[in-house]
């Protein structure tokens, strides 16, 4: 039997996976946490075999950090990270936090089902990636350097901020921005910024 830990702060989400999961014969769910500081104790007080947990919520510490402490703690344990965001550099983020596999929230209740099953058997299940991340008009791909800054503009970050965060000069974020905004096409860097946050492109690994 399988035992797994659910981690979300979506209430709803839980309920159904709960749902999803609960006829299957060889896969329980023993607990489910909406905070992610919880799931650190939930896990030495239910002792689940694999946790499936957001990679974003709300509350101080990111799905990324929890993964981190938890394959720190309980090295055998085996974690799902999931999102329904569709930032390609979650892919990334979830593998160096030791993440066994990764799978989006609008997977099918069966494809959850299998990527537990699999991933309790040893393998790595993480999603194809189709394309990067393209912007405007052009459909431009922006640079890893370039997603950083704009990932920085769409929390509000002043360019001073920016340059701090990344440890590089004013001038040199400037000069990414009115790069991004002659390959995409946008006139000003609020645009470019709106259509960062409507795709997902927002988050940072902190």
């Amino acid at each position: 039997m399988i035992k797994v830990l659910l981690v979300d702060d979506q209430k709803i989400l839980l309920e159904g996976l709960a749902k999803i999961l609960a006829p299957l014969p060889d896969i329980e769910v023993i607990g489910t946490c909406t905070l992610s500081e919880l799931a650190e104790e939930a896990c030495l007080r239910l002792r689940p075999n694999l946790v499936l947990m957001d990679i974003c919520m709300e509350g101080r510490t990111s799905g990324i950090q929890i993964c981190e402490r938890l394959k720190a703690t309980f090295p055998s344990l085996r974690i799902i990270l999931m999102t329904g965001m569709q930032e390609i550099a979650f892919l990334d983020w979830a593998k160096e936090a030791g993440a066994n596999s990764f799978i989006h929230k609008e997977s099918s209740g069966e494809a959850f089902a299998s990527c537990i099953r699999a991933t309790m058997e040893g393998a790595q299940i993480y999603p194809d990636i189709c394309g990067t991340p393209s912007f405007g008009c052009t459909d431009a791909q922006l640079t890893s350097r370039e997603l950083e800054i704009l990932q920085r503009i769409c929390r509000n970050m002043s360019y001073e901020e920016i340059a701090e965060d990344l440890g590089i000069k004013k001038r040199t974020v400037s000069f990414h921005i009115s790069n991004m905004l002659v390959k995409t096409g946008h006139k000003n860097v609020i645009g470019l910024a709106v259509e960062a946050t409507e795709k997902g492109y927002t988050s940072i690994h902190s």
